[in-house]
Formats: structure tokens, sequence, C-alpha cells
């Protein structure tokens, strides 16, 4: 099952600069980040291509970091499709604790991220509900 990674922070100027260069330095590739602040505090959601050797680079460094279990669901670029697979979420109670997505090559579809509460089976779920869940390999590369 793939991983993200989320770096608590305290909002500083140069703060994302050293988490990017962390992962530079280390030749990890950031495939998609989302950001959430609340004043003087936010949260980083790391989405890499290796994220076993990112949490130790970024935990090596004295960040505060955590790897959390995702499910990459692949949507269709085009209105109501990520309705859709809310929808379907929805009818078999799954409950999203966070979420982000990012637009694949082709152009023509998304990847969406997706942490789900209290789960251990969402990714056979969703897969048997027609859902195309993406595997590591497809999502680290």
């Amino acid at each position: 099952m793939p991983y993200h990674i989320s770096v608590f922070l305290v909002n500083s100027p140069g703060k994302l600069e050293k988490i990017t260069k962390i992962l530079a330095d280390n030749n990890i590739n950031l495939r998609a980040m989302s950001l959430a602040s609340s004043g003087d505090f936010g949260v980083m959601k790391l989405l890499v291509n290796d994220p076993d050797k990112a949490f130790e680079v970024l935990k090596q460094s004295q960040l505060t970091v955590t790897k959390r279990q995702i499910i990459a669901i692949v949507v269709d670029n085009q209105p109501g499709s990520f309705n859709k697979l809310l929808n379907k979420l929805t009818k078999k109670g799954l409950n999203i604790e966070d979420c982000y997505g990012f637009l694949l090559n082709d152009g023509k579809t998304a990847a969406i991220i997706l942490e789900i509460e209290n789960q251990p089976n969402a990714e056979q779920l969703l897969s048997n509900i027609g859902c195309d869940v993406l595997t590591e390999e497809q999502l680290y590369n």
C-alpha cells in the first residue's frame, strides 16, 4: 500500500525550501504536495517516489514527520468525476480524513489521494465497487 509523508512545521520563511532541499539532496522526487496552515503552524503533505527514504532523511533533519497509508484513485478529468467517486464512498460509509489530487501525464485523468478513516480494507472495497486504484509503482513513478 502506498504512503505519503506529513511534515509538521512552524511557519517561517525558508521552511518549505529547507524541506524540498533535503528531498532534492537525497534524490527524492516530489510527485505532489499540499500545504495547510493555521496561523503559526502548518502541515505539509508530500507524495514522493520513496516515502521510506523521505521519512528517514526528514526525521534525521530534526523535523517532525509521520508516514501514513493512502489510497490513490484515478478519476476522469471532467466535471462531476470527483462527485461520482464521493457518491460511491458515501454509499459504502467511508469517511475521508484527508484528500488532494493532481493531473496524471495524459491530462485526461487525475489521481485523487485519500486517507480513509478506520477502514483497513478500503483499498479492496474501492476496487470491488469499480474504482481504479493505483498501485505503489504506478503512483510513485
